[in-house]
Parts: structure tokens; C-alpha cells; sequence
């Protein structure tokens, strides 16, 4: 039979163990802000990268595409041409560099689809966060709803401790006990797979970085070949005029 005194001290008991759960619990709570800031971060990383890649990177070097056949286009239209077998020569040139051009288009087509397929998974995978995040919610909303009540009837007079004998206090004690080291276990499992989390986070940093690197690395690249483009465009235009 429990004693009012050994219900104390199992009270006192589960005071720590709550303490305990609590310090873990808010620790928790700040890891997975930080893990979150990281994670946005990386994500604004990767749309600069994208934005970069795509808008920046590309964009140039398609433009240098262009230019390049049109320059390959007004050397060979430039080509004099004395007898039919010469005209023949200089239009299967020109034929031959629309192909290669129509060529390296539907190659770059297929890329562009490739990467639309993956950008469609990547907006389904936002939608279920985004799902999450709504259930999330829902759930600290239904929490509530449940607190206030048993708020509302505990203002109400629920509260009776002349009826609580030592073998009901005996009874939430050892309940809470067991719910505190099931919390408390919840919160070091959290725990450590937030550590894994914030490995992976930052291996996906240095890659960010790198890309990064890469990008402006490739940029040098194509305004290279712009220059060169240009250079090549000032002698075509003599062939066309002088």
C-alpha cells in the first residue's frame, strides 16, 4: 500500500525526470530551428546556383550558339561559286551546319525535359511538405481545443482533492513516470537523428558551394568564347564586305 511519503518522493522523482525531458525536449526544439535555417539556406543556395545555371550560364551560352552559326551560316553563303558543282559544295555546307545546329537543339530539348521531369517530382515533394506542415498544425490546433477544455472543467470544479486517496496519486505517479521516460526516449531519438540530418545538411553545403564555383568558373568559359565569337565575327564581316 503507497504512503503519502514514498508518493512524495516518487513525485520529487518524476520532478527531475520532467526537468530532464524538458531541458532535452527545448534543446530539441532549437536544433531543429537551427537544422530549418540550415535547410533554407541551402535551398536559397540552390536557386542562386539555378538562377545562375539557367538564366545566367545558359542564357550566354546559347547566345554564343547562335552567333557562332550565324557566323559558320555567312562564311559558307560567302563561298563564290563558279560552277554547279562548287554551288552544290556550298549548299550541303549550309545544310550540313543547320543540321548540326538542329542536332545540338534536340539534344538540349531532351536535357530541358529531363530536367522538367525532375522539377515536377521536386513540386510533388513540396506539396506533401506542404501537407505536412498543414497536419502539423491542425494537430497543435486540436491540442489546444483539447487543453482548453480540460481547462474549462477543471475551472469548473473538477478540481477535488479531498477525494484523492494514496493509491490513485500512487497510480498518475507511476503513470507519469512511465510517460516521461517514453518522452524522454522520443527526445533522444529526435535527438540523435537531427545530428544525421545536420551531417547531410552540410555535405549538401559543400556541394552547393562547389556548384557554385563551378558556375562561375563556366561563365569565364563562355564569355571566352564570346570574345572569341566576336573576334570572328569582325573577319566575317570583311569577307562580306570589305
Amino acid at each position: 500500500m503507497p504512503t503519502p511519503k514514498a508518493n512524495k518522493n516518487a513525485v520529487q522523482k518524476n520532478r527531475r525526470s520532467i526537468f530532464e525531458v524538458e531541458a532535452a525536449v527545448t534543446a530539441n526544439r532549437a536544433k531543429a530551428y537551427a537544422a530549418r535555417s540550415i535547410v533554407e539556406e541551402n535551398r536559397a543556395g540552390i536557386l542562386k546556383n539555378y538562377t545562375a545555371a539557367f538564366m545566367g550560364n545558359r542564357q550566354l551560352a546559347n547566345q554564343n550558339t547562335d552567333d557562332v552559326f550565324r557566323n559558320r551560316r555567312a562564311i559558307i553563303s560567302n563561298i563564290e561559286a563558279t560552277t554547279p558543282i562548287e554551288e552544290n559544295y556550298r549548299e550541303s555546307l549550309l545544310n550540313e551546319a543547320g543540321l548540326e545546329f538542329l542536332e545540338h537543339r534536340a539534344n538540349l530539348n531532351s536535357a530541358v525535359l529531363g530536367v522538367n521531369e525532375k522539377m515536377v517530382a521536386v513540386n510533388k515533394l513540396l506539396i506533401e511538405i506542404n501537407d505536412s506542415i498543414m497536419d502539423a498544425n491542425q494537430s497543435i490546433v486540436k491540442f489546444n481545443e483539447a487543453q482548453i477544455q480540460k481547462n474549462n472543467k477543471l475551472l469548473a470544479g473538477s478540481l477535488k482533492p479531498a477525494k484523492a486517496t494514496s493509491a490513485s496519486n500512487a497510480d498518475r505517479i507511476k503513470k507519469n513516470a512511465a510517460k516521461a521516460k517514453s518522452v524522454q526516449g522520443a527526445a533522444v531519438a529526435n535527438s540523435k537523428k537531427m545530428d544525421l540530418m545536420t551531417q547531410e545538411m552540410q555535405k549538401n553545403r559543400s556541394k552547393i558551394e562547389a556548384n557554385a564555383a563551378k558556375i562561375m568558373t563556366r561563365r569565364e568559359s563562355i564569355l571566352k568564347n564570346a570574345a572569341n565569337i566576336a573576334k570572328n565575327q569582325a573577319k566575317v564581316a570583311k569577307i562580306i564586305s570589305p
